[in-house]
C-alpha cells in the first residue's frame, strides 16, 4: 500500500467514524433535544467533503494545463529527420548533429528548464550521456533507442602486471561474426590473433618486457579482413623491487640450474641451496629458515625432497612464513606416499610419469618473434626454436586436490594448483623436466611458465589502493576513488587538483575533468598512471554505454516508465483553502444552536441575557 492510499484510508475511517458518532448522539437524544433535519444532512455531508479536500491538499491532483507537452530529446546517432506529432518540441544535444528542425540546447537539464511546462520525454538515438542521466526532472521518459553499434562494444584492458608476465585483453565485437581481432605491440607487430565467433568475444594476450607504459593496438577485421577498427590498449608494468627467492633443492640437476637463470634473467636475486648428500649443502648465502629470516622472502622453491627433509622444526617455519604471505612452490619429483600433503595441498597417484605437451603461446612465427624480441647475448632470438617444435615434457602422474589450478596443458591436464593458507599461498607442480624447454630454444615458454606460477603465490607488495573509472575519455568527468584529495599531472607536465566529493562517503571519490588524452599520472608516494581516450575514441563503446545507462533510467520506476506520460503534480493552496473554509463551516455548525430541537434559539438567548447580572 503506498503512502498515497494510506493516507485515504485514515480519512476514509474518519469520516465513517464521525458518521457514526453522529448518527449515535441523534437516536440517543430525546425527541425534544434532537437536530433537525436539515442540520443532521449538512453535518453528514460536510465531514466527507473535508475529508476529499484535506486528501487533495496533501496529494493534488494532475493538473492537466500544466503538462502542455513532450520534449523529443535527439541524442548522438539520431537520424537526420525525426518525426514529430502535435504537442512535441524537438530539442537537439550537443551530441546530435544535422538534426533537421531542432532546437540545439547544451544539454537536458537547460531544455527541461527552459520548457517547464513539459510533461514527457522522448529520447531518440543512442541514448543520454551520462551528464544528462539525471536530469530528466522526475519526468514519463520513453527511449526509442537507435540500432545496435557494430564494432568495438565492449573492452577491459589488463590491470597492473609484473614484468615478463602474460597479460589478457577482453573485448566484444557487434555484427562481426565472420572477422578476426589481432593484437599490436608498440611497435605494431602483431602479437596475437582470434576469430570473431556468433557471441562477438575476444581474449587476447601478450607480454612487456620492462616496467613503465604502453599502449597496444587491438584492431578489428571484417570477413573480408578490411579494417573496421582498431583502439588503444594501455598496459601498465609497475616497477616494483625485486622479488626475494629461495630455492631449495635435495640435489643438483638441470632443473634447478635452469631456475635459477630464469629467475636471474626475471631481475630476481635467488639464493639457492642444494643438498648434495651426507647431510652437506652447496649454498650462495647459506639461509636461516627461521620465522625472521623468511619474512624477508617473497617466495620459495622446493622439491619433495628437500621439503621431507627440513624436519618437523623447517616445515612449521615455512608454514608460518606463508600464513604471513610468503608464496611457497613444491615441485614433485618423484612417487608420493599416501597421504602426502603440504599446507593442505595433497598429491595421490601412481609411480608412473606421464607426457605433458606445451604449446607456444602465439597464433604465428611473426607473432612468436615479436613476443620473444631481440633476446639476450647468451640467448639471441636467431637460436630459438620454432612454434611448432616445443618438445614433449614429463610430469609424475599424480592428482593435485585441494586448490585452484594455476596451469595447464593443452589437453586441459593440470599441471600445477595452489591454495590460499593465511595471508599467503601454497602450489604443487608435477612438471619434472621443464629445463628442457629452454635447451630447446623455447626458453621464452620456460620463462612464462615458471613466472605465471610464481607471480600467483608470491607475497603481494602493499600499497594504496585506488580505483580509477575506467575507460577515461578527454572532456569527460572521471572519478578516481580511494585516495582523498589528489594531485594528477596531465601528458603535458600540467598539475590539477581533483577534491574528493563529500557525497560519496567513505569511497572517498575525487572528480576530474581531463581536457586532453593521453597518459595522466596521479601524484603522490603510488604515482599511479592511467590513460585518457580522445574525445571522438571508442563510439561503439560509448554508444552500448549511453544505451544501457539510458535504458536503465527508463527502468528506475517511480514517475519514469517506457510509453507512460504522467501529468505534473498540480499545486495544494487552492485545496488548502477550501478545506480550511469548510472545516471552519464544520465547526461553527457543530457548536451553534441554529437547527437544534428544543427551545427556539430566540428564547434561548434571551433566558440567556435575562440571567447576566451584567
Amino acid at each position: 500500500m503506498t503512502v498515497a492510499q494510506s493516507v485515504a484510508a485514515i480519512l476514509a475511517f474518519s469520516v465513517v467514524l464521525g458518521w457514526v458518532r453522529l448518527l449515535l448522539w441523534q437516536r440517543r437524544a430525546p425527541a425534544s433535544s434532537r437536530t433537525r433535519a436539515w442540520r443532521l444532512t449538512a453535518l453528514l455531508a460536510l465531514q466527507p467533503i473535508a475529508g476529499l479536500l484535506l486528501y487533495s491538499t496533501l496529494f493534488p491532483p494532475a493538473s492537466a494545463g500544466k503538462a502542455t507537452g513532450t520534449l523529443v530529446i535527439a541524442t548522438a546517432g539520431a537520424p537526420r529527420f525525426v518525426t514529430t506529432a502535435a504537442g512535441e518540441r524537438l530539442i537537439a544535444l550537443p551530441e546530435a548533429s544535422g538534426v533537421v528542425g531542432a532546437e540545439h540546447l547544451p544539454d537536458l537539464g537547460t531544455a527541461v528548464r527552459h520548457y517547464p511546462d513539459a510533461g514527457a520525454l522522448r529520447i531518440v538515438g543512442s541514448g543520454l550521456e551520462p551528464r544528462d542521466q539525471e536530469a530528466n526532472a522526475g519526468l514519463a521518459v520513453r527511449f526509442e533507442p537507435a540500432r545496435a553499434p557494430s564494432g568495438l562494444i565492449a573492452l577491459q584492458p589488463p590491470g597492473p602486471i609484473a614484468a615478463g608476465a602474460r597479460f589478457a585483453v577482453t573485448a566484444r565485437a557487434g555484427d562481426l561474426a565472420d572477422g578476426s581481432a589481432e593484437l599490436l605491440d608498440p611497435a605494431s607487430r602483431i602479437v596475437d590473433t582470434q576469430p570473431i565467433g556468433s557471441t562477438g568475444g575476444i581474449t587476447l594476450s601478450g607480454t612487456v618486457r620492462g616496467a613503465g607504459t604502453a599502449l597496444f593496438t587491438l584492431r578489428l577485421r571484417d570477413g573480408s579482413r578490411a579494417l573496421v577498427e582498431q583502439a588503444s590498449v594501455p598496459v601498465w608494468v609497475p616497477a616494483s623491487p625485486s622479488a626475494r627467492v629461495l630455492i631449495l633443492a635435495g640435489a643438483p640437476g638441470p632443473e634447478v640450474k635452469y631456475l635459477r637463470r630464469w629467475a636471474t634473467d626475471a631481475g630476481v636475486a635467488p639464493q639457492v641451496r642444494l643438498g648434495v648428500g651426507g647431510g652437506a649443502s652447496l649454498a650462495d648465502t647459506p639461509p636461516a629458515l627461521t620465522t625472521a629470516a623468511l619474512a624477508k622472502v617473497d617466495a620459495v622453491i622446493l622439491d619433495d625432497r628437500a621439503w621431507d627433509g627440513l624436519g618437523t622444526g623447517g616445515r612449521q617455519a615455512l608454514a608460518a612464513a606463508v600464513r604471513g604471505g610468503m608464496g611457497l612452490v613444491v615441485r614433485i619429483t618423484a612417487p608420493v606416499p599416501r597421504g602426502w600433503q603440504v599446507l593442505g595441498l595433497s598429491a595421490r597417484g601412481t609411480a608412473d610419469v606421464a607426457p605433458v605437451t606445451l604449446r607456444a603461446d602465439a597464433p604465428s612465427d611473426d607473432a612468436l618473434a615479436a613476443r620473444r624480441g631481440p633476446g639476450t647475448r647468451d640467448a639471441p632470438a636467431s637460436i630459438a626454436g620454432a612454434r611448432d617444435t616445443v618438445p614433449e615434457l614429463t610430469r609424475q602422474a599424480v592428482t593435485i586436490a585441494g586448490g585452484m589450478p594455476v596451469l595447464r596443458d593443452i589437453r586441459g591436464t593440470v599441471l600445477a594448483a595452489s591454495r590460499g593458507s593465511g595471508r599467503g599461498r601454497v602450489a604443487l607442480v608435477s612438471l619434472q623436466d621443464s629445463f628442457a624447454l629452454v635447451t630447446s630454444g623455447h626458453g621464452d615458454v620456460h620463462a612464462q611458465l615458471w613466472s605465471e606460477l610464481v607471480s600467483a603465490v608470491a607475497r603481494r607488495q602493499a600499497g594504496p589502493v585506488f580505483r580509477i573509472e575506467a575507460p577515461a575519455f578527454a572532456g569527460q568527468r572521471m572519478a578516481i576513488c580511494g585516495a582523498g584529495s589528489l594531485s594528477v599531472t596531465d601528458p603535458g607536465g600540467r598539475g590539477g587538483r581533483a577534491l574528493v566529493d563529500p557525497a560519496t562517503g567513505a569511497a572517498g571519490c575525487a572528480g576530474y575533468w581531463p581536457d586532453v588524452a593521453g597518459w595522466h599520472h596521479v601524484s603522490g608516494p603510488a604515482a599511479l598512471p592511467f590513460y585518457v581516450y580522445p574525445a571522438d575514441a571508442l563510439q561503439g563503446l560509448r554508444a552500448v554505454d549511453r544505451r544501457d545507462g539510458t535504458l536503465r533510467l527508463v527502468g528506475s520506476g517511480g514517475r519514469t516508465s517506457v510509453g507512460t506520460v504522467e501529468d505534473n503534480r498540480g499545486p495544494s493552496w487552492p485545496w488548502f483553502i477550501g478545506w480550511l473554509l469548510v472545516a471552519g463551516l464544520l465547526w461553527w455548525l457543530e457548536r451553534a444552536r441554529i437547527g437544534r430541537g428544543g427551545v427556539p434559539v430566540f428564547e434561548r438567548q434571551t433566558e440567556i441575557a435575562s440571567r447576566d447580572p451584567y
